[in-house]
């Protein structure tokens, strides 16, 4: 133990030289690039998960509620609905603008299926739908800027010759999709009532 001892005390020698220098450096140098690669990919990853929580919040938060669908008749002696759909939508409690040109309406039976586009006009025959505003108060929504905020109500409406093909008479179920470009898709399956008596308009949902 003491002949151990001694020699630790006497071996008082280091290495000394360009080639230990050499190391260190290489060392520190190595150290320096890979502190630089951890807060690279640190700052990166921060930004890339901001973001994906954003969006994760917009898509969980946003979404459209479907107040009411009504079915159109030209007249009370008809006995189908061929003056097209009037569909009543309103952004959720928290949810983000939504702008309607983002949102797909599908309407489809056993046989067509249909995939409708917002028209500001309405000038063309197919494949559209068109929209105006029952409340507004901030003035978010015009023809050209369909936007849709918090407390807005606005029915958009399905001409027949936008889903030609799907007549809907008396005891016909059908599906309708809003499908916005954030959250979710709402679907409904609606079948139209026994009889529509002698109105003109008839309530489909609720």
């Amino acid at each position: 133990m003491k002949a151990n001892r001694k020699f630790l005390l006497n071996n008082e020698s280091g290495d000394i030289g360009v080639g230990t220098l050499i190391i260190f450096i290489a060392m520190v140098l190595v150290a320096a690039v890979a502190a630089t690669v951890l807060i690279y990919t640190t700052g990166a990853l921060q930004q890339k998960a901001s973001k994906t929580s954003k969006e994760a919040t917009q898509q969980i938060s946003t979404n459209i509620i479907v107040d009411q669908v009504l079915g159109n008749r030209s007249s009370s002696s008809q006995v189908d609905l061929n003056n097209g759909l009037e569909i009543r939508i309103k952004p959720d409690v928290g949810t983000s603008s939504i702008d309607l040109r983002q949102v797909i309406v599908t309407v489809w039976d056993q046989d067509y299926h249909y995939d409708l586009n917002y028209s500001s006009t309405g000038t063309e025959n197919i494949n559209i739908f068109t929209a105006a505003k029952v409340r507004d108060e901030d003035s978010s929504f015009t023809p050209t800027t369909p936007v849709l905020n918090s407390g807005d109500l606005v029915k958009l409406y399905v001409k027949p010759a936008a889903i030609s093909g799907i007549t809907l008479t008396t005891r016909k179920t059908f599906w309708l999709s809003l499908n916005q470009e954030l959250g979710s898709s709402v679907n409904l399956e609606i079948t139209t009532p026994n009889s529509f008596g002698i109105y003109k308009f008839v309530q489909l949902y609720p």
